[in-house]
């Protein structure tokens, strides 16, 4: 009997021990389940920030790269859409400080250059005189219609004129756009407080808001547009268009329903590559165009003629026709037949340079210069693309008169200063981007003060001359050169200067 009871003293020790074990156990299960939650966790911000961190330094070596070409091109001649900072950028070769192979290479940055004297600068609608302020107001009205398709200038599809008609939709008219922004202009110009007041339509509906005046300019983005009435991002970047593929054939294709800002960083820095290098064929398209495009805050007004769209020239003038303003752009991109006529005499192409590339070299076979625009025979020879001769009448062109002339030629530029470089880098699931507006200066040249008035062409009063620096002099000066000799190229002269700067990361 006694040992009956030992044996089941026995068993409920042994189970109270296995509950014992099980409950450890199951506390050890969860210890070690909260530590790998932890360490995932703590891995997965330590993945992102490293995928943050490369991603932010080669955004940051895209924009490094668009300073550089901008500061390389030295030519304050002119600019056209034939110079480096207009060409696609490669980076073959680059191997992001991995010479040794080790690890995977970074997908490279992607860089987009863009001069913003194409453009039509908002501003001009409340600067000069008032002459100045409607002529940029008439303007802004025709680029406006032409966006909608409501002039009846356009030539689209190829050959038939298919264009919208005023009023087909319940959106505002172009002139009370033009003066629903002149007013709001000229309200931020005028405001003395820190707040200001306006009443803006968002979705069809009135909303009041107050919004703080950060800078002394009356605009700073193209975004705060969306607050002025009437202004809506259908007609800042255009309405919502049919994805270009869907699947098979006959099956109906699928809309692509999203706002602009419901895009990734990715598709918008796509969505605008596609405006500023398909701008020609969308010249011609039938629906409507997004204005945003066309249209900037930070040049000082004058439009350059070699990188100008159809939609910018066909606005300066409301008598220009669509075949004049397909003759001056065919003109500055074809061979220029005074070049050409010089090349076969044996002359020189102007501003001859020893040391340019072949781009450079075809680059003078075809841009507007600027003595093509300052007379009406010089710019009608030019668009006629033929060579000028002393005592001759200019060349004509259909439908290109003195007064077309004269009502765009204060409007035109052969030069851009402004430039606009986005640069977008992504590793992993991060996207970082990095917009930037600089104005292009060269500097001025210094004057000479003739410290010596001594006729002596050697001021230095020591008869031994300086001896030249051998290789292996400190980068920078002017007889600076490379580990194998041979010679670094001049330390660029242009100036960039930072006007807007826009970062983001997601």
């Amino acid at each position: 009997m006694a040992e009956t009871k030992t044996q089941q003293g026995r068993r409920s020790r042994r189970g109270f021990a296995l509950l014992v074990v099980m409950i450890l156990l199951l506390m050890l299960s969860v210890v070690v389940y909260l530590l790998m939650r932890d360490v995932s966790r703590e891995l997965r911000i330590s993945v992102n920030a490293r995928d943050d961190l490369i991603a932010s330094n080669l955004a940051q070596m895209g924009m490094v790269r668009g300073q550089v070409i901008l500061k390389l091109d030295d030519n304050a001649d002119f600019d056209s859409l034939n110079e480096p900072w207009a060409q696609p950028i490669s980076w073959e070769g680059e191997t992001f400080g991995m010479e040794d192979g080790d690890g995977e290479k970074p997908t490279a940055p992607e860089i987009l250059l863009t001069d913003e004297e194409r453009k039509f600068n908002l501003l001009m609608l409340v600067q000069g005189n008032e002459v100045q302020r409607k002529k940029a107001a008439d303007v802004l009205a025709r680029l406006i219609k032409i966006c909608r398709r409501e002039d009846d200038r356009l030539e689209l599809d190829g050959q038939s004129r298919s264009v919208r008609r005023a009023g087909d939709d319940a959106s505002a008219s172009a002139p009370t756009l033009v003066s629903n922004l002149i007013r709001y202009l000229e309200e931020r110009a005028s405001e003395d407080s820190d707040d200001l007041m306006y009443d803006a339509r968002f979705d069809g509906k009135t909303d009041q808001r107050s919004m703080k005046k950060q800078t002394p300019f009356q605009m700073l983005t193209l975004g705060e547009l969306l607050q002025v009435e009437g202004w809506t991002e259908e007609l800042l970047y255009g309405p919502v268009r049919r994805a270009s593929s869907t699947g098979t054939a006959g099956e109906e294709e699928e809309e692509d329903t999203r706002h602009w800002r419901e895009l990734t960083d990715q598709e918008q820095f796509e969505r605008r590559r596609e405006y500023v290098e398909g701008i020609d064929a969308r010249s011609m398209d039938p629906n409507p165009l997004g204005l945003a495009p066309f249209i900037t805050l930070y040049t000082e007004g004058t439009i350059n003629i070699n990188t100008v769209p159809r939609e910018i020239l066909l606005a300066l003038d409301p008598t220009i026709s669509w075949d004049v303003v397909e003759q001056i752009l065919t003109a500055r991109e074809a061979d220029r037949q005074d070049v050409l006529a010089a090349e076969e005499n044996g002359g020189e192409l102007p501003d001859p340079d020893l040391n340019a590339d072949p781009e450079a070299e075809e680059e003078d076979k075809a841009s507007f210069r600027a003595a093509d625009i300052a007379s009406f025979a010089a710019f009608s020879a030019r668009v006629a693309n033929q060579a000028a001769e002393e005592g001759q009448p200019a060349p004509s062109v259909e439908g290109l008169t003195q007064e077309i002339y004269d009502n765009i030629r204060p409007w035109l530029t052969v030069t851009s200063k402004v430039f606009r470089v986005e640069a977008i880098a992504i590793s992993a699931k991060v996207t970082h981007t990095i917009v930037a507006v600089y104005r292009r200066t060269l500097p001025a040249a210094a004057p000479n003060p003739n410290p010596n008035p001594n006729p002596n062409p050697n001021p230095n009063p020591n008869p031994n001359p300086t001896p030249t620096p051998t290789p292996g002099t400190p980068a920078g000066t002017d007889d600076a050169t490379f580990s194998d000799g041979s010679p670094l190229p001049p330390r660029p002269t242009i100036k960039l200067t930072l006007l807007f700067r826009d970062v983001t990361s997601r």
